[in-house]
Protein backbone atom coordinates (compact mmCIF):
# COMPACT_ATOMS: atom_id res chain seq x y z
CA UNK A 1 0.00 0.00 0.00
CA UNK A 2 1.25 3.27 -0.83
CA UNK A 3 2.22 6.04 1.19
CA UNK A 4 1.68 9.37 0.88
CA UNK A 5 4.63 11.88 1.31
CA UNK A 6 3.55 14.36 3.16
CA UNK A 7 5.12 17.04 6.27
CA UNK A 8 3.34 17.65 8.90
CA UNK A 9 2.17 21.91 8.97
CA UNK A 10 4.64 24.12 10.30
CA UNK A 11 7.64 21.89 9.84
CA UNK A 12 10.50 21.67 6.35
CA UNK A 13 12.45 20.18 4.70
CA UNK A 14 15.81 22.22 4.77
CA UNK A 15 17.47 21.74 1.49
CA UNK A 16 21.11 22.78 0.70
CA UNK A 17 20.12 25.63 -1.17
CA UNK A 18 19.35 27.27 2.56
CA UNK A 19 21.89 24.36 4.62
CA UNK A 20 24.83 25.76 2.96
CA UNK A 21 24.53 29.60 3.73
CA UNK A 22 23.38 28.55 6.79
CA UNK A 23 26.05 26.65 7.85
CA UNK A 24 28.68 29.64 6.84
CA UNK A 25 26.61 32.21 9.03
CA UNK A 26 26.65 29.56 11.88
CA UNK A 27 30.60 29.19 12.05
CA UNK A 28 30.40 33.26 12.26
CA UNK A 29 27.78 33.58 14.59
CA UNK A 30 29.74 30.48 16.61
CA UNK A 31 32.95 32.72 16.83
CA UNK A 32 31.03 35.34 18.11
CA UNK A 33 29.88 33.88 20.75
CA UNK A 34 33.32 32.33 21.86
CA UNK A 35 34.86 35.41 21.63
CA UNK A 36 33.05 36.65 24.28
CA UNK A 37 33.97 33.54 26.60
CA UNK A 38 30.83 31.12 26.12
CA UNK A 39 31.31 27.22 25.95
CA UNK A 40 29.51 24.99 23.58
CA UNK A 41 26.63 22.94 25.52
CA UNK A 42 24.01 20.28 23.76
CA UNK A 43 20.83 18.98 25.80
CA UNK A 44 18.46 16.13 24.72
CA UNK A 45 15.45 17.03 22.33
CA UNK A 46 12.82 15.46 25.08
CA UNK A 47 12.70 16.31 28.68
CA UNK A 48 10.06 15.13 31.46
CA UNK A 49 7.12 17.12 31.05
CA UNK A 50 6.83 18.52 34.53
CA UNK A 51 10.74 20.01 33.64
CA UNK A 52 8.80 21.97 30.95
CA UNK A 53 5.32 22.47 33.10
CA UNK A 54 5.00 26.11 35.35
CA UNK A 55 7.74 28.14 33.33
CA UNK A 56 6.18 29.52 30.23
CA UNK A 57 2.74 30.49 31.47
CA UNK A 58 -1.00 29.13 29.91
CA UNK A 59 -0.32 30.38 26.80
CA UNK A 60 3.38 28.96 26.19
CA UNK A 61 2.46 25.44 28.04
CA UNK A 62 -0.10 25.63 25.34
CA UNK A 63 2.35 24.80 23.09
CA UNK A 64 4.44 22.36 24.47
CA UNK A 65 4.17 19.22 22.28
CA UNK A 66 3.68 16.42 24.80
CA UNK A 67 5.03 12.79 23.95
CA UNK A 68 2.82 9.53 24.65
CA UNK A 69 5.31 7.01 26.45
CA UNK A 70 3.86 4.08 27.39
CA UNK A 71 0.53 5.00 27.95
CA UNK A 72 1.01 8.58 29.58
CA UNK A 73 1.88 12.14 29.07
CA UNK A 74 5.36 11.54 30.52
CA UNK A 75 7.73 13.56 28.28
CA UNK A 76 7.70 16.34 26.17
CA UNK A 77 9.78 17.88 23.16
CA UNK A 78 11.99 21.32 24.40
CA UNK A 79 10.14 24.33 24.00
CA UNK A 80 13.43 26.40 24.58
CA UNK A 81 16.78 25.86 25.37
CA UNK A 82 16.69 27.88 28.92
CA UNK A 83 14.70 25.56 30.93
CA UNK A 84 16.73 22.57 30.19
CA UNK A 85 19.73 24.75 30.53
CA UNK A 86 18.49 24.93 34.33
CA UNK A 87 17.61 21.48 35.02
CA UNK A 88 21.16 20.56 33.54
CA UNK A 89 23.28 23.07 36.19
CA UNK A 90 20.77 21.82 39.14
CA UNK A 91 21.96 18.12 37.96
CA UNK A 92 26.15 19.21 38.18
CA UNK A 93 26.28 21.68 40.79
CA UNK A 94 30.16 21.12 40.60
CA UNK A 95 30.33 23.53 37.38
CA UNK A 96 32.29 26.15 37.75
CA UNK A 97 30.09 29.53 38.48
CA UNK A 98 30.21 31.74 36.54
CA UNK A 99 28.98 28.77 33.90
CA UNK A 100 29.08 30.80 30.38
CA UNK A 101 27.37 28.78 27.25
CA UNK A 102 26.50 29.01 23.53
CA UNK A 103 23.15 26.07 22.76
CA UNK A 104 22.74 25.98 18.82
CA UNK A 105 19.84 23.27 18.86
CA UNK A 106 16.21 23.07 17.05
CA UNK A 107 13.10 23.76 19.62
CA UNK A 108 9.87 22.92 18.98
CA UNK A 109 6.40 24.93 19.74
CA UNK A 110 2.92 24.32 18.51
CA UNK A 111 2.41 27.81 17.39
CA UNK A 112 1.05 28.83 13.97
CA UNK A 113 3.41 28.98 11.36
CA UNK A 114 3.88 31.82 9.92
CA UNK A 115 6.64 30.77 7.05
CA UNK A 116 7.00 34.55 5.39
CA UNK A 117 8.42 35.75 8.71
CA UNK A 118 10.31 32.94 9.50
CA UNK A 119 8.14 31.59 11.73
CA UNK A 120 7.55 27.38 11.94
CA UNK A 121 6.85 24.44 14.41
CA UNK A 122 10.06 23.28 15.05
CA UNK A 123 13.31 25.86 14.29
CA UNK A 124 16.44 26.38 15.46
CA UNK A 125 17.57 28.69 18.37
CA UNK A 126 20.85 29.79 19.46
CA UNK A 127 21.03 30.64 22.60
CA UNK A 128 24.29 32.49 24.96
CA UNK A 129 23.75 32.26 29.12
CA UNK A 130 25.72 33.26 32.26
CA UNK A 131 24.55 31.27 35.11
CA UNK A 132 25.93 32.48 38.40
CA UNK A 133 26.57 35.79 38.84
CA UNK A 134 24.08 39.08 39.40
CA UNK A 135 26.14 41.62 37.88
CA UNK A 136 24.54 43.20 35.31
CA UNK A 137 27.53 43.01 33.16
CA UNK A 138 26.29 40.07 32.31
CA UNK A 139 23.10 41.43 30.68
CA UNK A 140 25.15 43.83 28.66
CA UNK A 141 27.26 41.35 27.16
CA UNK A 142 23.94 39.43 26.11
CA UNK A 143 22.95 43.05 24.57
CA UNK A 144 26.60 43.52 22.83
CA UNK A 145 27.07 39.74 22.01
CA UNK A 146 23.45 39.88 20.37
CA UNK A 147 23.92 43.42 18.54
CA UNK A 148 27.54 41.48 17.17
CA UNK A 149 25.62 38.12 16.42
CA UNK A 150 23.02 40.33 14.10
CA UNK A 151 26.07 41.97 12.65
CA UNK A 152 28.06 38.71 11.70
CA UNK A 153 24.90 37.29 10.18
CA UNK A 154 24.65 40.15 7.75
CA UNK A 155 22.06 42.53 9.27
CA UNK A 156 22.91 45.93 10.11
CA UNK A 157 19.81 48.27 10.30
CA UNK A 158 18.43 46.56 13.26
CA UNK A 159 17.39 48.21 17.30
CA UNK A 160 17.96 46.09 20.39
CA UNK A 161 15.03 46.96 22.86
CA UNK A 162 15.61 47.29 26.35
CA UNK A 163 12.85 47.10 29.22
CA UNK A 164 13.22 45.53 33.11
CA UNK A 165 10.06 43.11 34.53
CA UNK A 166 10.44 45.06 38.08
CA UNK A 167 9.68 48.33 35.69
CA UNK A 168 6.72 46.87 35.03
CA UNK A 169 5.75 45.66 38.23
CA UNK A 170 5.80 49.02 39.42
CA UNK A 171 3.41 50.12 36.26
CA UNK A 172 0.88 47.54 36.90
CA UNK A 173 1.12 48.79 41.19
CA UNK A 174 0.62 52.21 39.82
CA UNK A 175 -2.62 50.92 37.27
CA UNK A 176 -3.84 50.05 40.55
CA UNK A 177 -3.47 46.27 39.70
CA UNK A 178 -2.69 43.41 42.39
CA UNK A 179 0.28 41.21 42.41
CA UNK A 180 -1.53 38.36 41.25
CA UNK A 181 -2.48 40.13 37.90
CA UNK A 182 0.67 40.44 36.51
CA UNK A 183 1.29 37.47 34.75
CA UNK A 184 -1.66 37.94 33.22
CA UNK A 185 -2.00 41.55 32.38
CA UNK A 186 1.80 41.35 30.72
CA UNK A 187 0.80 38.18 29.04
CA UNK A 188 -1.51 40.19 27.30
CA UNK A 189 0.71 43.22 26.53
CA UNK A 190 3.41 41.18 25.04
CA UNK A 191 0.76 40.13 22.37
CA UNK A 192 0.70 44.06 21.04
CA UNK A 193 2.71 43.70 18.01
CA UNK A 194 0.49 40.46 16.92
CA UNK A 195 -3.14 41.45 17.71
CA UNK A 196 -2.98 45.14 18.23
CA UNK A 197 -4.14 47.73 20.95
CA UNK A 198 -7.66 47.31 20.60
CA UNK A 199 -6.61 43.59 21.18
CA UNK A 200 -4.39 43.81 23.63
CA UNK A 201 -7.36 46.29 25.49
CA UNK A 202 -10.51 43.49 24.89
CA UNK A 203 -7.98 40.48 26.73
CA UNK A 204 -7.66 42.91 29.89
CA UNK A 205 -11.33 43.03 29.67
CA UNK A 206 -11.64 39.41 29.39
CA UNK A 207 -9.32 39.14 32.18
CA UNK A 208 -11.52 41.42 34.36
CA UNK A 209 -9.28 44.66 34.32
CA UNK A 210 -11.44 47.55 34.31
CA UNK A 211 -11.03 50.44 31.82
CA UNK A 212 -9.76 53.08 33.95
CA UNK A 213 -6.55 50.58 34.69
CA UNK A 214 -5.97 49.59 31.76
CA UNK A 215 -6.20 53.24 30.69
CA UNK A 216 -3.53 54.20 33.77
CA UNK A 217 -1.41 51.21 32.87
CA UNK A 218 -0.90 51.94 28.99
CA UNK A 219 -0.33 55.47 29.48
CA UNK A 220 2.56 54.31 31.87
CA UNK A 221 3.61 52.30 28.65
CA UNK A 222 3.36 55.00 26.33
CA UNK A 223 6.29 57.04 26.54
CA UNK A 224 8.68 57.61 24.34
CA UNK A 225 12.00 59.38 23.18
CA UNK A 226 15.71 58.86 24.48
CA UNK A 227 16.82 56.14 26.80
CA UNK A 228 17.31 59.09 29.83
CA UNK A 229 14.66 61.37 28.90
CA UNK A 230 11.92 57.77 29.28
CA UNK A 231 13.85 56.72 32.54
CA UNK A 232 13.17 60.03 34.10
CA UNK A 233 9.61 59.72 32.77
CA UNK A 234 9.25 56.98 35.09
CA UNK A 235 11.15 58.25 37.79
CA UNK A 236 8.03 61.13 38.40
CA UNK A 237 5.25 58.75 37.18
CA UNK A 238 6.78 55.61 39.07
CA UNK A 239 8.92 57.36 41.71
CA UNK A 240 6.96 55.45 44.70
CA UNK A 241 7.47 52.29 43.65
CA UNK A 242 10.61 50.38 44.73
CA UNK A 243 10.59 47.57 42.37
CA UNK A 244 10.69 50.82 39.58
CA UNK A 245 13.04 52.38 41.95
CA UNK A 246 15.46 49.20 41.41
CA UNK A 247 14.79 48.88 37.86
CA UNK A 248 15.52 52.28 36.77
CA UNK A 249 18.39 52.37 38.33
CA UNK A 250 19.43 49.15 36.89
CA UNK A 251 18.88 49.90 33.46
CA UNK A 252 21.09 53.25 33.89
CA UNK A 253 23.56 50.79 34.73
CA UNK A 254 23.01 48.35 31.85
CA UNK A 255 23.24 51.36 29.41
CA UNK A 256 26.75 51.97 30.77
CA UNK A 257 28.20 48.81 30.59
CA UNK A 258 26.81 48.47 26.92
CA UNK A 259 28.57 51.68 26.09
CA UNK A 260 31.92 50.33 27.85
CA UNK A 261 31.46 46.68 25.53
CA UNK A 262 31.23 49.33 22.29
CA UNK A 263 27.72 48.88 21.62
CA UNK A 264 26.55 51.83 19.36
CA UNK A 265 23.83 53.78 21.19
CA UNK A 266 22.11 54.56 18.32
CA UNK A 267 20.75 50.58 17.80
CA UNK A 268 19.57 50.82 21.39
CA UNK A 269 16.21 51.67 22.49
CA UNK A 270 13.78 51.91 25.72
CA UNK A 271 10.59 50.16 24.98
CA UNK A 272 8.41 50.29 27.82
CA UNK A 273 5.54 47.84 26.37
CA UNK A 274 8.28 45.33 25.76
CA UNK A 275 7.27 42.73 28.24
CA UNK A 276 8.30 39.07 27.23
CA UNK A 277 5.74 36.84 28.32
CA UNK A 278 7.52 33.99 29.69
CA UNK A 279 7.09 33.85 33.32
CA UNK A 280 10.83 33.12 34.40
CA UNK A 281 12.19 36.51 33.81
CA UNK A 282 13.24 38.48 36.82
CA UNK A 283 14.63 41.48 35.57
CA UNK A 284 16.61 43.11 32.43
CA UNK A 285 14.53 42.00 29.08
CA UNK A 286 15.68 43.01 25.92
CA UNK A 287 14.55 41.97 22.33
CA UNK A 288 16.22 42.41 18.52
CA UNK A 289 13.74 43.97 16.01
CA UNK A 290 14.76 44.79 12.53
CA UNK A 291 14.57 48.53 10.84
CA UNK A 292 14.25 47.23 7.49
CA UNK A 293 11.42 45.09 7.41
CA UNK A 294 8.22 46.10 8.51
CA UNK A 295 6.07 43.86 11.24
CA UNK A 296 8.24 41.16 10.85
CA UNK A 297 8.84 40.40 14.63
CA UNK A 298 11.49 39.96 16.66
CA UNK A 299 15.00 38.36 15.69
CA UNK A 300 15.61 37.12 19.04
CA UNK A 301 15.65 38.38 22.80
CA UNK A 302 16.21 36.93 26.35
CA UNK A 303 16.58 38.86 29.95
CA UNK A 304 17.70 37.95 33.31
CA UNK A 305 15.71 35.01 35.28
CA UNK A 306 17.09 34.80 38.61
CA UNK A 307 14.86 32.36 40.15
CA UNK A 308 14.07 29.80 38.04
CA UNK A 309 16.43 27.39 39.09
CA UNK A 310 15.72 27.74 42.89
CA UNK A 311 12.30 25.32 41.26
CA UNK A 312 14.72 22.47 41.87
CA UNK A 313 14.80 22.35 45.37
CA UNK A 314 17.90 24.33 45.59
CA UNK A 315 19.05 28.03 46.39
CA UNK A 316 18.41 30.29 43.50
CA UNK A 317 21.06 30.99 41.27
CA UNK A 318 21.13 34.17 39.31
CA UNK A 319 21.29 33.59 35.44
CA UNK A 320 20.46 35.59 32.26
CA UNK A 321 20.57 35.10 28.86
CA UNK A 322 19.61 35.57 25.63
CA UNK A 323 18.41 34.53 22.02
CA UNK A 324 18.90 34.61 18.04
CA UNK A 325 16.24 32.78 16.17
CA UNK A 326 18.23 31.84 13.00
CA UNK A 327 15.56 30.86 10.95
CA UNK A 328 14.00 34.39 11.15
CA UNK A 329 17.14 36.04 10.30
CA UNK A 330 17.76 33.55 7.44
CA UNK A 331 13.97 34.58 5.97
CA UNK A 332 15.01 38.39 6.40
CA UNK A 333 18.05 38.21 4.52
CA UNK A 334 16.25 35.81 1.75
CA UNK A 335 13.24 38.71 1.81
CA UNK A 336 16.44 41.68 1.42
CA UNK A 337 18.22 39.49 -1.15
CA UNK A 338 21.19 39.12 0.65
CA UNK A 339 21.41 34.83 1.37
CA UNK A 340 22.80 33.81 -1.78
CA UNK A 341 21.52 30.37 -2.63
CA UNK A 342 24.23 27.31 -2.92
CA UNK A 343 22.94 23.43 -3.92
CA UNK A 344 26.26 22.59 -3.20
CA UNK A 345 29.81 23.42 -1.81
CA UNK A 346 31.59 22.15 -4.79
CA UNK A 347 34.05 24.67 -6.26
CA UNK A 348 34.90 22.59 -9.37
CA UNK A 349 33.15 20.03 -11.26
CA UNK A 350 35.77 17.41 -13.34
CA UNK A 351 34.31 16.52 -15.93
CA UNK A 352 34.66 13.10 -17.46
CA UNK A 353 35.65 12.75 -21.15
CA UNK A 354 34.74 9.87 -23.57
CA UNK A 355 38.31 8.83 -23.93
CA UNK A 356 39.15 9.53 -19.94
CA UNK A 357 39.48 6.50 -17.62
CA UNK A 358 37.25 7.33 -14.58
CA UNK A 359 40.45 6.75 -12.28
CA UNK A 360 42.12 9.73 -13.54
CA UNK A 361 39.20 11.60 -12.81
CA UNK A 362 39.05 10.70 -9.43
CA UNK A 363 42.96 11.26 -8.98
CA UNK A 364 42.67 14.87 -10.21
CA UNK A 365 39.89 15.54 -7.49
CA UNK A 366 41.85 14.24 -4.80
CA UNK A 367 44.69 16.66 -5.45
CA UNK A 368 42.20 19.30 -5.48
CA UNK A 369 40.98 17.97 -2.25
CA UNK A 370 44.35 17.72 -0.45
CA UNK A 371 45.15 21.67 -1.98
CA UNK A 372 41.90 22.61 -0.61
CA UNK A 373 39.51 23.03 -3.48
CA UNK A 374 36.02 21.61 -2.85
CA UNK A 375 35.30 19.57 -6.20
CA UNK A 376 33.18 16.48 -7.22
CA UNK A 377 33.22 14.50 -10.27
CA UNK A 378 31.18 13.61 -13.14
CA UNK A 379 30.43 10.12 -13.08
CA UNK A 380 29.64 9.11 -16.62
CA UNK A 381 31.23 9.97 -19.78
CA UNK A 382 28.34 11.79 -21.32
CA UNK A 383 27.99 14.46 -23.15
CA UNK A 384 30.07 18.08 -22.80
CA UNK A 385 26.58 20.05 -22.89
CA UNK A 386 24.94 17.56 -20.31
CA UNK A 387 27.83 18.46 -18.22
CA UNK A 388 28.12 21.88 -18.45
CA UNK A 389 24.04 21.91 -17.69
CA UNK A 390 24.71 20.08 -14.14
CA UNK A 391 27.51 22.29 -13.18
CA UNK A 392 25.19 25.38 -14.29
CA UNK A 393 22.30 23.59 -12.29
CA UNK A 394 24.35 23.41 -8.93
CA UNK A 395 25.95 26.75 -8.94
CA UNK A 396 29.43 25.07 -9.57
CA UNK A 397 31.51 27.52 -10.92
CA UNK A 398 34.18 26.21 -12.67
CA UNK A 399 34.53 23.05 -14.79
CA UNK A 400 37.68 20.96 -15.16
CA UNK A 401 37.97 19.03 -18.56
CA UNK A 402 40.56 16.31 -18.48
CA UNK A 403 41.05 14.62 -21.59
CA UNK A 404 43.73 11.72 -22.79
CA UNK A 405 45.84 15.09 -24.39
CA UNK A 406 45.88 16.79 -20.82
CA UNK A 407 46.69 13.92 -18.95
CA UNK A 408 49.82 13.24 -20.88
CA UNK A 409 50.54 16.48 -20.83
CA UNK A 410 50.35 17.09 -17.16
CA UNK A 411 47.61 19.88 -17.75
CA UNK A 412 44.03 20.53 -17.27
CA UNK A 413 41.58 22.54 -19.56
CA UNK A 414 40.12 25.07 -16.75
CA UNK A 415 36.37 27.15 -17.75
CA UNK A 416 35.48 29.84 -15.31
CA UNK A 417 31.29 29.58 -16.32
CA UNK A 418 30.22 32.67 -15.16
CA UNK A 419 32.97 35.06 -17.14
CA UNK A 420 33.89 32.83 -19.74
CA UNK A 421 37.06 32.56 -19.19
CA UNK A 422 39.01 28.86 -20.38
CA UNK A 423 42.55 28.29 -20.23
CA UNK A 424 45.24 25.64 -19.94
CA UNK A 425 46.33 25.00 -16.90
CA UNK A 426 49.47 22.79 -15.39
CA UNK A 427 47.89 20.28 -13.06
CA UNK A 428 50.43 21.70 -10.27
CA UNK A 429 48.83 25.19 -10.37
CA UNK A 430 45.11 24.10 -11.04
CA UNK A 431 43.67 24.62 -7.40
CA UNK A 432 45.40 28.04 -6.76
CA UNK A 433 44.12 29.11 -10.35
CA UNK A 434 40.64 27.80 -9.35
CA UNK A 435 40.34 29.93 -6.21
CA UNK A 436 41.63 32.94 -7.95
CA UNK A 437 38.75 33.12 -10.20
CA UNK A 438 36.29 32.20 -8.20
CA UNK A 439 37.00 35.40 -5.91
CA UNK A 440 37.38 37.88 -8.70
Amino acid sequence: MAVEARLYNGTRDVLPEELLPRNALLKSLVATFESFGFAPLETPAMEYLDILLGKYGTDGEKLIYKLAYKGGEVLALRYDLTVPLSRMVAMNPELPLPFKRYQVQPVWRADRPQPAQGRFREFIQCDVDTVGTASLAADAENVAVVAAGIRALGLERFEVRINHRRLLRGMVEAAGLARSDEANVLRAVDKLDKIGREGVQKELSELGIAGDAQARLLACMDVSGGPEEMLRRAEEDLGSSEDARIAIRELRELLDFTAALGVDAERLAIDFHLTRGLDYYTGPIYEVRLLELENFGSLGGGGRYDDLMSIYGGTAVPATGVSIGLSRVLSALLKLGRLQPRSTPSQALVFRMADTPMVEVLKLCSELRTAGVPCEPFYEAERLKKQFQLAERKGIPCAVLLGSDEIAQGTATLKHLKSGVQETVARADLARRISELNRA
